[in-house]
């Protein structure tokens, strides 16, 4: 009889780590000098922490989801994840708010009175010398503090968008046990593996651009405000011409999503075709029908690459627009 074993490995070594060994990555350095030492090995892997442990996630994002289908009619998986990552998540968002609209901001304005109190006449003192120490010392200190907190900030991001991925999967694979047969004969292999490394896949990408969903429109805002209060109405073409691919950005990404939902389409398909055709190459053997069935394979694979290149295409259209209107910006 076959027992599962768990495997002791070494403490995580971020599980001990201060403040400052976390900002800076220090925690890191003993898996540096082991490495220089040595090649690395499996066992040296370090155990993961218990934030990201997969039973974790997995419960407390089932309990949500329970809790949300007694209480609704209606119910929505955002507001489950809300409940359970909702206030990390939040506490992301302030954490970029602060890097996006008070330390970047602060910056340039910052050098600006600095430039100002170099160039100023000897007759006028718009900028003495201990508001341009000060405002030197703020661009020093804007610079440390992007370097330090923005790599926390995507590290902590990165971290976020793991959990939602280990939870995801932890409930795609209890779903997958709790299937009845008949529900079974309709679902492919394909359907489960593209679930479990395609699509979970979405939320390491989605949480890296989501707090810009809001933040983005309220910096333009403010930006812009601050151009013309310095610059006057010409300032802002850059910014108007920017807002004029707006609805052509919209259309391209719309399509690049419809060519996403039939590539995935396309996929499951080909790989239930795969499936069945490795479930049965016996038979396929004998009464050699390999060339009708790799005709099959072929067209599979070729109206799966011919969705791809629709949505790559999409993709280079709204590069090639963000191009030309950065010399104009």
């Amino acid at each position: 009889m076959q027992r599962n074993q768990k495997v002791k490995r070494q403490p995580n070594h971020r599980k001990g780590a201060n403040f400052l060994s976390f900002i800076t990555f220090a925690f890191t350095v003993p898996t540096f000098r082991q490495g220089y030492c040595k090649d690395l090995e499996e066992d040296d892997i370090t155990e993961h922490l218990a934030a990201h442990d997969s039973k974790r996630l997995g419960n407390k994002l089932e309990d949500a989801w329970n809790k949300e289908l007694k209480l609704n009619k209606k119910p929505s998986l955002y507001r489950a994840l809300l409940k359970v990552f909702g206030v990390e998540f939040f506490f992301l968002g302030i954490l970029l708010f602060f890097l996006e609209l008070v330390v970047k901001i602060a910056q340039p304005l910052a050098l600006s009175q600095l430039i100002t109190y170099y160039t100023q006449s000897q007759d006028e003192e718009l900028v003495n010398k201990s508001e341009a120490l000060m405002y030197a010392g703020i661009i020093v200190g804007a610079s440390f503090i992007n370097v330090l907190a923005g790599h926390s900030y995507m590290m902590c991001l990165q971290h976020f968008g793991m959990k939602l991925r280990v939870a995801f999967c932890s409930l795609v694979y209890r779903k997958s046990l709790r299937l009845s047969k008949s529900v079974l004969g309709g679902t492919t292999i394909g359907q489960m593996v593209n679930l479990l490394s395609n699509d979970v896949n979405r939320c390491d990408r989605a949480v890296i651009n989501a707090h810009n969903l809001w933040l983005s429109p309220l910096e333009t805002v403010v930006i812009v405000g601050i151009l013309y209060d310095l610059l006057g109405f010409t300032s802002t073409v850059g910014i108007l011409f920017m807002a004029l691919f707006i609805p052509l950005q919209m259309y391209l990404g719309k399509k690049t999503s419809e060519y996403r939902l039939k590539t995935a389409l396309k996929t499951d398909e080909r790989v239930r075709l795969m499936n069945e055709i490795i479930c049965g190459i016996q038979v396929i053997k004998m009464y050699t029908w390999e060339t009708p069935f790799a005709k099959l394979v072929a067209t599979a694979r070729s109206s799966m690459y011919h969705c791809t290149n629709k949505r790559s295409s999409c993709y280079r259209r709204k590069l090639v627009m963000i191009g030309p209107t950065r010399p104009i910006i």
